[in-house]
């Protein structure tokens, strides 16, 4: 009704899934993909789903109990590829019109490994790629060296690095308008609204700059805060465009507003 596009995610939180999980998103395609049966007798098809994302923050250690350096992460990667070509090859059969996200990032760990187990798994995995996904929390000394390692990394496995297709599906800011929270990535924690705005609108502008038409989808983390001002000093609970109760965050939901309409 409000004219948005989802891109659904495909989670496996802590585990990894199964092949019949993984083909099942070929359903997924089937009837919310361009042309689908859930779009049939309507007139918004224009919002079918064109993408998936397949996983959440896979390529990191705390969902696993694990880090870059042990068998079970290099292993990990090879079955997430293994399961993203299965639900490729279904997504494909169902309905081309919707492509599939791949973790890209190695989780700011410096490690080639989880790049390279998932192309020694599955040699042509760039070609089933529709997108590269990555959540480089952070201002520039951050969220630059992640991104720049992401295609350089990819890249020495083939994949085009002018022509990379960059999905940053995660970025924030916690802010409670100058309250002090836990932490906030390497911003100033006790961030206010008019801060937390110009600093939004500054890394866009960055990243645009730097990154030109790679950066293919931007998504702000996330819509409204978890818990009402005050509630806590956990930086988990105010990364909202909006406050709790959807009440507005001054300049920075005036900031989120002007980046979507700008997109």
């Amino acid at each position: 009704r409000n004219g948005t596009r989802v891109v659904p995610l495909a989670g496996f939180h802590a585990r990894m899934p199964t092949v019949a999980e993984a083909r099942n998103l070929g359903a997924w395609a089937r009837e919310f993909g361009p042309g689908g049966t859930f779009w049939s007798g309507r007139s918004d098809g224009h919002l079918a789903v064109r993408q998936i994302e397949f996983g959440n923050e896979t390529s990191y250690g705390y969902q696993y109990g694990d880090n870059w350096d042990k068998p079970s992460y290099s292993e990990r990667a090879r079955e997430y590829a293994l399961r993203f070509r299965d639900a490729h090859e279904a997504i494909r059969a169902a309905n081309p019109g919707v492509g599939l996200l791949a973790q890209g990032e190695d989780a700011n760990t410096g490690s080639m490994n989880w790049v390279n187990g998932m192309f020694n798994a599955v040699p042509d995995l760039a070609s089933r790629v529709a997108g590269w996904t990555i959540h480089p929390y952070g201002p520039r000394t951050r969220w630059q060296p992640r991104i720049d390692r992401m295609i350089e990394q990819l890249g020495s496995r083939g994949v085009d690095r002018t022509g990379l297709p960059i999905w940053i599906t995660e970025w924030g800011l916690s802010s409670d308008d100058g309250r002090c929270l836990s932490d906030n990535y390497y911003w100033d924690r006790c961030m206010t609204f008019a801060q937390a705005a110009n600093a939004l609108t500054t890394s866009v502008a960055d990243m645009r700059a730097r990154y030109g038409g790679r950066l293919r989808a931007f998504f702000v983390y996330q819509a409204r805060d978890q818990y009402r001002s005050g509630y806590s000093t956990n930086r988990e609970h105010y990364f909202g465009a909006l406050r709790n109760d959807l009440s507005e965050k001054g300049p920075y939901s005036a900031a989120v507003r002007a980046l979507l309409a700008a997109s």
